[in-house]
């Protein structure tokens, strides 16, 4: 599944960032964005429902920190690095002290757009993300505490702030100067989008789903089902875009339901489509796409003409090729930067009972999610 929410993430990219002519590009503009937005928040949905999957009672919260931060920094700071070097051959200007923030990942904290989008521009959601496993062995004891039975009135609640936040971003928020295309500012955009503590909510959904998959409150929904939920809301998504309501909130619960469905058809051992040894592969290498794809499509661009455009064929076959090549590196990435890291400064994780307790009708001890 992972795969899947970062080749939704490239697909966006690669129709936005001039391949195609302009009147296929405008076409594909809706798919694209919506696209877009649909992946990243099931990477942040997805943080919460695994970490809380995965969580080992009584571990030192200092151990989860250092294993998920060396997950995080070192790939990043060597494509950060890169990003700096391309943009520099690219005879692009670079502000170093404007740059610095997105190196130590802080640089959603403020509606800046030079900040936000500097270097490397998709490490936005990686500044998200530390907030999220900083602060999760907090919010985990804090949703631990709630009763089993209360679970799902927890969810509701959460997805209702996320489904309201739009309209708060309207009537709060300044709405000027509108952004290029959308009918927002980037005052709005961004509280709804790269805020860290506003996509918190969206981690936090992820947790209270997986505790009401292991606490045994599930209902049943089974995968494909799910799926086609998903494929409604995102039907509602293009239609709510380009406003604020059409960036997360009509995926929110749809894509929390999918991942606990789909969690739920590994651990009893049920088909699912995404448990191919392809796809799990991909999946295994999605961090290191995500870091690397916009940087290939973007200077791989900016080598075969910075203004240049092709016909639907020609560009489609490009893309295809970039992200053949995406793939290489982002191997490349993961099997000699993020696993050695791994081995060298994460440690071992401590013995001890696993944090999602076997489910009814379960074929394995140990979930496969």
């Amino acid at each position: 599944m992972r795969f899947v929410a970062a080749f939704l993430v490239f697909v966006c990219h690669a129709c936005v960032l001039g391949y195609f002519h302009q009147e296929v590009a405008a076409s594909l503009q809706t798919y694209a964005f919506t696209s877009g937005w649909l992946g990243v928040e099931f990477f942040f949905v997805l943080s919460g429902f695994v970490l809380t999957w995965s969580v080992r009672e009584g571990e030192p919260r200092t151990r989860l920190w250092r294993r998920r931060l060396v997950k995080v920094y070192p790939s990043h700071v060597v494509t950060w690095f890169a990003a700096l070097g391309l943009a520099v051959w690219a005879g692009q200007s670079v502000d170093l002290l404007t740059a610095l923030p997105s190196l130590l990942l802080v640089h959603t904290w403020l509606p800046r757009a030079d900040f936000i989008l500097s270097i490397n521009v998709v490490t936005w959601s990686l500044a998200c993300d530390v907030l999220f496993y900083l602060a999760f062995p907090f919010l985990y004891r804090l949703v631990r505490r709630i009763p089993a039975a209360r679970l799902w009135p927890a969810a509701v609640a959460v997805v209702v702030v996320i489904a309201v936040l739009p309209a708060v971003a309207l009537a709060v928020l300044p709405g000027t100067p509108r952004l290029a295309g959308q009918e927002m500012s980037l005052t709005q955009n961004w509280f709804l989008v790269s805020f860290p503590p506003t996509r918190a909510l969206d981690f936090v959904l992820g947790i209270l789903m997986a505790r009401i998959v292991v606490t045994g409150r599930w209902i049943r929904l089974g995968w494909a089902p799910a799926l086609a939920i998903v494929a409604a809301a995102f039907g509602l998504q293009m239609f709510l875009w380009p406003t604020v309501y059409g960036l997360t909130a009509p995926v929110a619960l749809p894509i929390a339901l999918l991942i606990a469905a789909v969690a739920v058809a590994d651990h009893r051992g049920r088909f699912s489509p995404f448990r191919s040894r392809p796809l799990v592969w991909l999946g295994g290498i999605s961090y290191a796409s995500y870091l690397v794809h916009y940087l290939v499509l973007t200077y791989s661009h900016v080598a075969l003409g910075a203004g240049r455009t092709w016909d639907a064929p020609s560009a489609l076959f490009l893309v295809t090729a970039l992200f053949g090549v995406t793939t290489v590196l982002a191997w490349g990435l993961t099997r000699f930067v993020e696993e050695p890291a791994m081995r060298a400064w994460a440690g071992s994780r401590p013995a001890g009972g696993h944090g999602a307790a076997p489910l009814p009708g379960a074929r394995s001890p140990e979930p496969t999610a």
